[in-house]
């Protein structure tokens, strides 16, 4: 894996591609009908095309698979290639449109034979039904966790994303009581926002923001963010990217400008680079200086293996202009994107490009490796000055230091590391 210091890649995807159109100059050719057969060989034209690892697709008959999704993965490069998907229209619009997934509002990550809330949405069904950060999921409708994670696994276990869907969670609270709790999934809205404060370290203003996502309504979130920081006259910001999968680049962009101010403006924030076949697509887009910008000196990010695409772009596209810093674990490891192409109800994003910042570093998919290595300590709600990864962060920024030598870099192979990250959370799409 790469450190961050050495202030390599991070990751990005571009825009939603009409349907039809030729097959040349880098377009996906009209599927044939929506028949399987024709899903698939517009799959497979479109891969030959655009993919990034074009030349690494075998030799295959697209008829002799199921679905397109069999298809995709047949051909997907591996290991490297953990990117490209297919999804449908609609999911893609409500969760970067309008931020709104269905669920019930929580996420999660095992922990021996529980389950464990990292973070409930507000106002979501989760939240309505008493779960909170830290809170152990022990069983799911009777049945223990042991047996679900032997099984079919917890997310399967919680049922398919649609609302009405009812499961009773056996809960143990973070007071150490035992509780059940039956909740409905339903439409949930992701704040992009939340628990901003301004925090006095050694007697400089430090601001504190958990972000959570780059979708459309985060604009005018980060905006008024940035007016109350701005209020509090700080000078250096712990910025907690840690669950924050991704999302669109012109939110990247936005908050990278807020970030920098006048430092930044005008300068390379980020450029795509194509296969050969595409080579006229290869572009740069620049840093804005938003009326409201920050113009900070010092950035502290604080990450986890669920950190990636849109925010790892931010992390790198910075490095080269602003001092910033990593706290936290390695983030997912993401340097290419993905181009959308739209046909029978559904969108194919492959990994389309690699990324690279105003150096033209890049090229890395063991993720970004932290500074200062920290717990993402679920005893303690996100923002609280003595949560263990928040509390580096605010240490690194007041010695310059971490508060114990770092941990020896794992040097697993590239594509090999295993976090589990929905595909449609860890990639960033342009608009």
């Amino acid at each position: 894996m790469i450190r961050f210091r050495s202030f390599l890649l991070a990751a990005a995807t571009a825009g939603l591609a009409a349907c039809g159109g030729s097959s040349g100059n880098g377009s996906a050719a009209t599927p044939d009908g929506c028949s399987i057969a024709g899903q698939n060989n517009f799959v497979l034209a479109t891969m030959e095309d655009i993919y990034l690892w074009n030349t690494e697709i075998p030799d295959v008959d697209p008829l002799a698979y199921e679905d397109p999704e069999a298809l995709l993965e047949a051909i997907r490069f591996r290991p490297i290639d953990r990117f490209s998907f297919l999804t449908t229209i609609a999911s893609e619009n409500a969760l970067f449109g309008d931020s709104q997934f269905a669920g019930f509002g929580f996420r999660s990550r095992p922990q021996g034979s529980e389950q464990i809330v990292s973070e409930v949405f507000e106002g979501s069904p989760a939240a309505l039904g008493g779960l909170v950060r830290g809170a152990a999921v022990i069983s799911i409708d009777g049945r223990p966790m042991a047996e679900i994670f032997a099984n079919e696994g917890f997310s399967a276990a919680l049922g398919p994303p649609e609302p009405g869907v009812t499961r009773t969670l056996g809960l143990r609270l973070p007071d150490g009581s035992v509780t059940e709790t039956t909740i409905t999934k339903d439409v949930v809205t992701i704040g992009p926002v939340s628990d901003v404060s301004v925090l006095d370290v050694n007697g400089v203003p430090t601001g504190y923001m958990n972000f959570r996502t780059f979708t459309e309504p985060a604009a005018p979130a980060l905006s008024e963010a940035a007016d109350l920081l701005q209020a509090g006259s700080i000078s250096q910001l712990v910025l907690d990217l840690r669950y924050n999968g991704g999302g669109l680049l012109s939110i990247a962009e936005y908050l990278a400008g807020l970030l920098g101010g006048q430092v930044t403006a005008g300068q390379v924030f980020v450029t795509n680079q194509f296969n050969e076949n595409n080579e006229f697509r290869n572009a740069s887009r620049v840093f804005p200086n938003p009326v409201n910008a920050l113009g900070l000196g010092r950035i502290v990010f604080i990450t986890t293996g669920a950190t990636a695409s849109a925010s790892e772009i931010v992390i790198n596209g910075l490095a080269p202009f602003v001092e910033v810093a990593v706290v936290g674990s390695t983030t997912f490891g993401k340097p290419v994107g993905q181009l959308g192409y739209a046909f029978c109800e559904r969108v194919l994003r492959p990994a389309s490009f690699q990324t690279v910042n105003a150096n033209g570093e890049g090229e890395f998919f063991g993720g970004i490796t932290p500074d200062c290595e920290a717990e993402d300590d679920l005893t303690r709600p996100l923002g609280d000055p003595d949560e263990a990864s928040l509390a580096e962060a605010l240490h690194f920024l007041e010695t310059g230091s971490c508060s114990s030598p770092p941990v020896a870099v794992d040097s697993a192979a590239p594509g090999t590391k295993a976090v589990s990250v929905p595909a449609e959370y860890r990639w960033l799409k342009a608009d």
